[in-house]
């Protein structure tokens, strides 16, 4: 009962919406991009949200879909056309097949886009009753696009660059866990706040069971966010990283859950970034280059190519006495 009445106890005190278990194999939560390494089983056999993948979606992906919808929707049309018979589209020039079919085509082409009919016009009232639907088709597809094309540049897109590795730095007398953030973009964050909540592997009551604990940050929030921002949690007696090793990182699978927000004045609006470091992502013993500088002129120059670029330097010797007292007091108590 009494390690039941711990785990209650733990889940009350931080439960950011992540599953406790401690299981094997298990890959990062959230992935560098900020999306959640999560798959999801509905049971739908259509589990499928068109406009949200379409809001979602990469642009290369987006004008793909939108290309070959238009390509197929024609080609369709023109099948039609040509089955009906060519003789019902007047101003068409019959030679062969392929040049009836490619006429069609461009018949389809015009019909779809409401442009307007030129060279090429319906004569027959069955040819006449399909280009009125196609072009109804292609009023509600042109909407539909134009929608989906409004949302993708509505939407708040912020572009925060995150340095590859988290690092264990030296900090004065003690060492500290820090990585580096900067906008890629020229609009400007306001009010940016960081979170972090740190993850691990308890196995000290001889089960399995993942904790959380958010960290205490030297500096949570900043004003203006012109440059870049060095987030920094100070390992002392009160961090669950305190008189942890290298190795105990890997061991425990520990995982940093990172979560920005501030407000982007282009878009008048918060913005959420969110992002995670691991123990494959960490450096122990390391020190982040500055990535900007002053230029000839007098001028701020940032760099965003060195954000993230560090130097491996050796750890305070002061930290190892206070984590072997450390880990001397625990042996004792436990005795």
């Amino acid at each position: 009962m009494s390690k039941i009445r711990d785990r209650i106890k733990n889940r009350n005190r931080l439960d950011i919406g992540l599953d406790h278990s401690a299981e094997q194999g298990r890959q990062r939560t959230v992935n560098q991009d900020g999306s959640f390494n999560i798959k999801r089983i509905t049971g739908d056999t259509l589990d499928f949200d068109l406009y949200h993948w379409l809001i979602t979606t990469s642009w290369k992906h987006f004008w793909i879909v939108v290309f070959l919808f238009y390509g197929f929707v024609n080609v369709v049309f023109a099948a039609i056309y040509y089955v009906i018979g060519t003789s019902s589209i007047g101003g068409i020039i019959h030679e062969d097949t392929l040049h009836d079919f490619l006429q069609c085509f461009f018949f389809s082409n015009e019909t779809f886009t409401t442009v307007g009919y030129g060279g090429l016009h319906p004569t027959g009232v069955l040819t006449s009753f399909v280009s009125s639907l196609e072009a109804f088709l292609g009023l509600m597809s042109f909407a539909l696009a134009t929608g989906t094309l409004y949302g993708r540049f509505s939407k708040p897109r912020p572009r925060i660059k995150f340095s590859p590795n988290a690092i264990i730095a030296p900090f004065g007398e003690l060492t500290a866990y820090q990585f580096m953030i900067a906008n890629q973009r020229n609009t400007n964050i306001m009010e940016l706040e960081a979170t972090v909540n740190f993850s691990w592997v308890d196995k000290s009551d001889g089960d399995s069971y993942r904790r959380f604990k958010a960290l205490n940050l030297e500096l949570s929030k900043i004003a203006m966010f012109p440059t870049s921002w060095k987030i920094n949690h100070i390992i002392d007696e009160e961090s669950p990283m305190y008189g942890m090793s290298e190795k105990d990182f890997a061991e425990k699978e520990v995982e940093a859950f990172i979560t920005l927000k501030g407000f982007d004045e282009t878009y008048s609006q918060t913005v959420y970034i969110r992002m995670s470091y691991t123990s494959k992502d960490m450096i122990y013993g390391a020190k982040f280059e500055r990535p900007f500088y002053i230029s000839e002129t007098g001028q701020q120059v940032m760099d965003l190519r060195k954000v993230g670029s560090y130097t491996l330097v050796p750890l305070p010797a002061a930290v190892h006495v206070e984590v072997e007292k450390h880990l001397e007091a625990i042996a004792e108590s436990e005795l």
